[in-house]
């Protein structure tokens, strides 16, 4: 690592546009993550911006039930956030999918997430070209009616994409403008389809990235989709059985629904993170974002007003994803690469 972590947070400041004028809110769990707070301070200051630290007893969700959300302290949180310019999240778990996260981007304020550890920041930091890819496949979601995603193992799935108002979050790793919200490093593009409308079956092979576990996947596994939920789980070896248990563990059918879709263009991005890192020291973002892989989730949807701390971000090797019959990643492959 040629950077050290203030090093890094400044430039990612800049990429952020921060300026003397503003003031700089952090995110922070008691206790945990002080060097990126303390790097994301000094950073802000050394900018002429100011800078206010904003920490909470705890914030992280819980990755297995049952899971207690704290609330009490969200008000007093929100209440200071809104008077700043621009949000740093270096929260364990994320606000990724909470109310925070809405209430704080609505008001226009610009917001970032950070989690991965500095060599990875410094490796996957954002360009202008990651905007331009994420622009130009949102662009693709937009216009689009029909998402189908197909591979040689099996997968074959559809979902409306349809209408003017879908959900589409672009990510290329920094937040330029009002009421935008990445994740530092990020290089992939996803929407939230119409809700209840994937139908087919997806077919995970070894290799393939299972997040929040850190893991690659160990053995075939397929997961048959209805009306937009998993309805079956199946597979000889112990990945399909895990899967099982972990969705029926939460008690809540809304753990196993289809939540977004997409792929990743971030051509620094490798798929060995995992095996060459500790990989509870990673966030995932790096699989998220590997150039040509599909990515889709499980559990929540605020825009369908579906709600569940159950949670999986899926990254696949090998797929072609189609939008209207036109190729946009073929064979795990960006299209024109």
């Amino acid at each position: 690592m040629s950077k050290n972590l203030n090093e890094l947070f400044l430039e990612q400041l800049k990429l952020c546009k921060v300026k003397p004028t503003e003031t700089v809110a952090v995110i922070s769990e008691l206790g945990k993550k002080n060097d990126y707070v303390n790097a994301a301070v000094d950073s802000a200051r050394s900018l002429g911006a100011g800078a206010l630290v904003l920490t909470a007893s705890s914030l992280s969700s819980s990755a297995l039930p049952p899971y207690h959300s704290d609330g009490r302290e969200i008000p007093a949180l929100l209440a200071a956030a809104s008077e700043c310019d621009m949000v740093i999240d270096v929260t364990v778990g994320g606000l990724v999918h909470s109310d925070v996260r809405m209430r704080i981007t609505g008001a226009g304020k610009r917001m970032l997430f950070v989690a991965e550890p500095a060599e990875v920041l410094e490796r996957l930091m954002g360009t202008e070209g990651l905007r331009t890819s994420a622009t130009s496949g949102a662009a693709k979601l937009k216009s689009g009616r029909m998402l189908r995603v197909s591979s040689e193992a099996g997968t074959d799935l559809r979902v409306d994409i349809s209408g003017a108002d879908l959900p589409v979050t672009l990510q290329y790793g920094y937040v330029d403008e009002p009421g935008r919200w990445d994740h530092w490093p990020s290089g992939f593009v996803a929407c939230f389809p119409k809700d209840r409308t994937a139908q087919g079956k997806i077919v995970l092979q070894p290799g393939d990235a299972l997040i929040p576990w850190q893991r690659y996947v160990r053995d075939e596994v397929t997961m048959h989709i209805k009306n937009g939920f998993i309805t079956d789980i199946t597979g000889a070896g112990a990945d399909a059985f895990v899967l099982r248990d972990y969705f029926e563990s939460w008690k809540d059918p809304n753990a196993y629904a289809v939540s977004h879709v997409g792929w990743g263009f971030h051509q620094a991005a490798r798929w060995s993170a995992l095996d060459v890192y500790d990989p509870r020291s990673l966030y995932g973002q790096e699989l998220r974002s590997t150039a040509g892989n599909f990515m889709w989730s499980t559990g929540p949807n605020r825009y369908a007003s579906r709600y569940t701390p159950a949670h999986l971000d899926i990254p696949m090797r090998g797929c072609t994803v189609e939008i209207d019959d036109r190729p946009v990643v073929v064979g795990g492959r960006l299209e024109g690469e």
